[in-house]
């Protein structure tokens, strides 16, 4: 079965090609995609040859919506999947050619391990979504997923001082679930489009460090310091500034990716007595309570996508996209004419 797929074929470099589907095992079902949302900060890394577990040529993505086309022998004897379902999936299984990958949405037609090899339902398999959820904004659950993760190994209390510097995806789902739990949230960042995405989706204070102290800001509304930090902006020279805006036995997430070693003055961050966090990744309790959010409006993830469009647009948005384009925030490709 053919397929189109967006394909990092080399460093730098993306096409949308024709490729042939493995065949459908057993334990695995066949997902026909309606939207792929990309996750910037991973995706670029990939392109740019700065993940060293991502190897050429590959798939890129790492969350879709679709519906479910074929069921395998075993999936068919459960009553877990149906032909018809609308479903998140994080993965598919690449052709031959293809070296191994965690990604490999950003595809036509996906196959998807749906049970594991003891025939259970096991993570990573496809999550169903309800029909009342909108697929474009479901297509980006992702994201807000990591940042749930690394918010549950912090303690957010009503009426903290929440800081997140960066606003991309990961930061702005930080600052609208750190709202959530009660939080007055600042939001900081370089971009005056992402700030103001920012503002509309609720944040309380917005700051333009380009135009503002961040430092400042935060003192004029708790002198003593921000009782959280959340960094994900992925840059390492972030990790001291953050450190400071702490207050006393404050909590530091480390929310980004950072390609590049972090050194930093223990003797100031020891002073400071702070409980510093470093979260990686999503599961799919994490996922399943993002979508839980969408299903009741709690989570204005549609808001965010500034670029809804035909995948056949992948290779100037990605060349965007690694150029920092600040216009561009939550894309979303399209694969319902594919």
């Amino acid at each position: 079965m053919k397929a189109r797929a967006i394909v990092f074929p080399r460093p730098h470099q993306t096409e949308v090609q024709e490729i042939e589907l493995p065949a459908l095992g057993a334990n695995e079902v066949r997902i026909r995609t309606e939207f792929s949302g990309v996750s910037q900060g991973t995706e670029i890394w990939a392109l740019t040859d700065r993940r060293q577990e991502i190897q050429f040529p590959t798939i890129p993505g790492y969350q879709a919506v679709g519906y479910i086309e074929t069921l395998g022998d075993n999936v068919a004897r459960t009553s877990k999947y149906f032909e018809g379902q609308r479903v998140l999936f994080r993965t598919s299984r690449l052709p031959d050619g293809f070296p191994p990958t965690w990604m490999g949405t950003h595809i036509s037609h996906a196959t998807v391990t749906a049970l594991n090899k003891f025939g259970a339902h096991g993570d990573g398999a496809p999550l169903p979504i309800p029909d009342s959820v909108d697929a474009a904004a479901a297509s980006l659950a992702a994201l807000p997923a990591v940042s749930l993760r690394g918010l549950e190994m912090l303690q957010v209390r009503i009426g903290d001082l929440v800081v997140v510097n960066g606003q991309g995806l990961i930061g702005q789902s930080s600052a609208q679930l750190a709202r959530l739990r009660g939080a007055t949230v600042v939001v900081a960042d370089i971009s005056a489009p992402r700030l103001e995405l920012s503002r509309r989706a609720g944040a309380d204070v917005t700051v333009n460090v380009r135009e503002q102290s961040l430092g400042e800001v935060v003192r004029s509304l708790r002198p003593s310091g921000a009782d959280v930090v959340i960094e994900t902006t992925g840059r390492s020279d972030q990790f001291a500034p953050t450190v400071d805006l702490l207050r006393w036995e404050g909590q530091l997430l480390m929310q980004g990716w950072y390609p590049d070693p972090i050194t930093f003055d223990f003797n100031i961050t020891h002073g400071k007595k702070p409980t510093i966090a470093i979260t990686c990744g999503f599961d799919e309790k994490n996922c399943a309570a993002i979508l839980e959010l969408l299903q009741h409006q709690k989570l204005p993830l549609g808001s965010l996508i500034t670029h809804q469009v035909p995948v056949e647009q992948a290779p100037e948005l990605y060349e965007r996209m690694a150029q920092n384009d600040p216009e561009i925030l939550g894309v979303v490709f399209d694969w319902r004419a594919v």
